[in-house]
């Protein structure tokens, strides 16, 4: 019998689509390989169908309303009252809208939250899969679909809807997926969810820097996206993830360990603090070449020729087996416009003098890959010097990938 379901939090968030009359059938399917099933519907979902229908379903009240309309703020306070986004948030192991307007998505996309289904969204750090259903030219208007790919870049998943003959009597793409797909994709992301549980993993992103004087600084281009990333696919994934970064474009997302860093002395000084009890370790950050030799007190004037005296900083990768030999270690190599054997034989000199598991390997020179993109495509090479392409995609997408290899 298949238990990956069994104990499991599901909540299911209900709109106001037609096919939300299908959801008690899945709230059934969900039920009967033991999931623990907890329902909120919007108020146009209460229109369309009859609640109590979902609570003898579900075995659980459905919610409709951000507070109880009897309660005030202050008794919240004094009783401690559980505040009803929060605490489905907080239970959830996924959350699962279905059926998906184009309101719903909508709003999550740009952050509004004014009911209890978008604000328990906004508030939980589980995995959410839509399940849009909806008129075909509602699924394909531009901004749906703009939407649809701003909600896929922050780790929202979706089932697509399918083709057929829809509710309104037009024929297109639109129908809710298949409830049998939609389980099998929950069973998919609420494993993924516990792949990497009990793991330790330290992950380096985003660019040091070297002071010139107090004001100015030499750096390089990295945004730091593809290590956050990184590191929030894998907290999200089970692990214990401690994240030391410097200059960054992005912020995490979630509440893991998050450590600041300037210099290379203060990252090198940072892992050696905190790689003790780490499992594996993802070097992502984009580390200096070289520092200033002669570092000026006091802010340089503008107005005279500045010679800079550059000295190479220490090569921090090829000295993390020397601290942690048993850490599963992998590390980044970036290459400007040159060929794909260049790159990946470069990419196993480097695994080699670090004696590395794996190095991934990118050409920052191409178009959309590398420094401060949303996009790149990699080579992962390992011990063997086997390689595995990783075609152009979004970086939460490659950064996931690269977790599976480490999962392999």
């Amino acid at each position: 019998m298949d238990n990956s379901l069994k104990n499991k939090n599901i909540v299911i968030g209900i709109t106001g689509g037609i096919a939300c009359y299908k959801t008690l059938d899945l709230i059934k399917k969900l039920k009967k390989i033991g999931s623990n099933v907890h329902v909120i519907m919007t108020e146009s979902a209460t229109k369309l169908v009859d609640i109590k229908d979902f609570e003898k379903a579900s075995e659980n009240p459905v919610q409709t309303d951000l507070f109880d309309p009897n309660i005030n703020y202050k008794d919240y306070i004094k009783k401690n009252r559980p505040i009803k986004h929060i605490s489905l948030a907080d239970i959830a192991d996924l959350f699962l809208i279905c059926p998906a307007t184009a309101n719903i998505i909508g709003k999550v996309a740009n952050g509004v939250a004014d009911d209890l289904l978008s604000t328990s969204i906004m508030a939980t750090n589980a995995a959410v899969l839509i399940c849009p259903a909806m008129n075909v030219k509602m699924w394909k208007n531009p901004i749906t679909q703009e939407n649809v790919n701003k909600l896929r870049k922050f780790n929202y998943e979706f089932t697509e809807p399918e083709y057929g003959i829809l509710a309104c009597g037009y024929e297109g793409i639109g129908r809710l997926a298949n409830l049998n797909k939609i389980v099998e994709r929950i069973k998919i992301i609420i494993g993924r969810r516990n792949d990497l549980k009990g793991k330790k993993i330290l992950v380096t992103a985003g660019a040091t820097s070297e002071e010139i004087d107090p004001v100015r600084v030499i750096t390089n281009k990295s945004s730091g996206k593809m290590g956050v990333y990184i590191a929030e696919n894998a907290f999200l994934r089970g692990a214990d993830v401690t994240l030391i970064r410097g200059m960054n474009a992005v912020e995490p997302q979630y509440p893991f360990k998050d450590i600041k860093i300037h210099s290379v002395k203060d990252l090198f000084n940072e892992i050696k603090k905190n790689i003790r009890d780490k499992d594996i370790m993802i070097h992502a950050a984009a580390v200096s070449d070289f520092t200033i030799n002669n570092r000026a007190k006091g802010k340089i004037k503008s107005n005279e020729n500045l010679h800079l005296e550059l000295t190479p900083t220490t090569k921090i990768f090829e000295n993390i087996k020397k601290i942690k030999k048993s850490i599963f270690l992998i590390g980044f190599k970036a290459e400007y416009r040159v060929s794909n054997k260049e790159l990946i034989d470069r990419a196993y000199d480097l695994l080699k003098s670090a004696k590395a598991d794996f190095v991934v390997a990118n050409d920052v020179g191409k178009k959309n890959r590398g420094f401060d993109t949303e996009t790149n495509e990699v080579y992962v090479v390992d011990k063997h010097k086997k390689i595995k392409h990783l075609k152009l995609a979004d970086k939460r997408v490659i950064g996931n990938k690269i977790l599976d290899e480490i999962k392999n």
